[in-house]
């Protein structure tokens, strides 16, 4: 189990006993106990018999008596003491980065884990943990791409470990502008019943799509997000009629602030795009210089069989944002179901030519050259979808 706070600043404003449940401080031994134990076999799993070292064996024994002590000063400088006799002791350098995460110490941590992950590359509980440590320094990038690397490994299987990394990973896909994948790290929370206002605030900063972290909100501004992370975590819940309700108090209270209309219609666009379309054209109307919702709309109008009132929506994104694939794709399918099939032609197969994989693109072009007359490359097409799809 990761056992740290989530950091100094956030757990002066949110409940650790209430975000992570039980505490996520716990005292090292019991701690060390929760770690995922099949990873503590593996460091040592196909390691040669070590030589005889009376002088490491004793520093390593006294290191573990100190941590089970919870002496966590003491148990560091005993690890730092056995890995400059043995350098290659993994676990050595696991419990090294762990008991300095523990104590805030960053900056070694994330060089013990350095360590670690040159002996064992890609050891997931190590990745996270490096992770956790690269948010605390500020080192965002690394941080989002560690985290996001540990949980497609698995690191976050393990229900206490899910709950602190995806809480960091979702401010982090916001921070990178990956506002949809933030949402869904906060869906987690959502479907466990997990209610903070600091996650109710992180969740309303990804829906209206602003990059700031939670803790760096002016508490002028935080009602509105937290508001709006309400409405959005009700959603998230299932209780779409309550988050209706809770949205058009929203849209009263905040009636020109922008990405309000945005947020709620990527909410309902995956179960119900045609529902979705007057919360995308209430966004357009009060932020008409918008790419984005500009794009979403004329997508959202493809899929629903608009395709005459998609078409203008994707043009007026492409004079502004010309390689934007989503305004790309929605005019590209469009053409082709309103019979204009060269120029679809040439938009999605050069949609196919930044991103080979996109399935949209493929079935656009299925359908414009079923209409042509192009049996086997309609066929090739439709087998790529099927591809894809699986």
């Amino acid at each position: 189990m990761f056992f740290a706070p989530i950091s100094k600043a956030v757990t002066q404003r949110i409940s650790i006993s209430k975000l992570q449940k039980p505490q996520l401080k716990a005292p090292i031994a019991a701690a060390a106990a929760l770690l995922p134990s099949l990873f503590l076999v593996s460091l040592s799993a196909h390691t040669q018999a070590p030589q005889p070292n009376p002088q490491f064996d004793d520093l390593a024994a006294r290191a573990a008596a100190a941590r089970d002590q919870n002496n966590l000063p003491l148990a560091i400088d005993l690890y730092n003491q056995a890995e400059q006799l043995k350098p290659d002791w993994a676990e050595g350098w696991f419990y090294l980065g762990q008991l300095q995460y523990s104590s805030n110490a960053f900056a070694p941590a994330i060089d013990a884990f350095n360590h670690l992950l040159q002996l064992k590359p890609g050891a997931p509980p190590a990745l996270a943990l490096r992770g956790l440590c690269e948010f605390e320094t500020a080192d965002y990038d690394n941080s989002l791409r560690d985290l996001a690397e540990a949980v497609a490994k698995g690191a976050a299987n393990e229900p206490h470990n899910e709950q602190i990394i995806r809480y960091h990973l979702a401010q982090l896909h916001a921070r990178a502008g990956n506002f949809q994948a933030a949402v869904t790290q906060y869906q987690f929370f959502a479907n466990r019943q997990i209610d903070d206002p600091e996650l109710l605030l992180g969740l309303g900063l990804a829906g209206m799509r602003n990059t700031t972290f939670p803790k760096d909100i002016p508490p002028q501004d935080q009602a509105l997000y937290q508001a709006a992370g309400r409405a959005g975590y009700t959603f998230l819940s299932g209780l779409s009629q309550e988050a209706d309700t809770l949205f058009d108090q929203l849209f009263a209270s905040y009636p020109t602030t922008p990405n309000l209309h945005f947020f709620y219609g990527t909410l309902i666009f995956p179960h119900d795009p045609e529902l979705a379309v007057p919360q995308f054209q209430a966004e357009v109307a009060l932020a008409p210089s918008n790419p984005q919702a500009h794009a979403i709309l004329a997508f959202t109008l493809m899929l629903v069989g608009r395709y005459d009132d998609a078409i203008p929506e994707a043009r007026t994104t492409l004079a502004a944002v010309p390689e934007m694939e989503m305004a790309q794709l929605a005019l590209g399918r469009s053409l082709a179901e309103t019979g204009e099939e060269q120029q679809a032609t040439e938009m999605l197969n050069h949609v196919l030519s930044l991103d080979p994989d996109s399935i949209e693109a493929h079935m656009g072009l299925a359908v414009v050259y079923a209409r042509t007359g192009r049996k086997e490359d309609a066929y090739r097409e439709r087998m790529a979808c099927l591809r894809l799809e699986k």
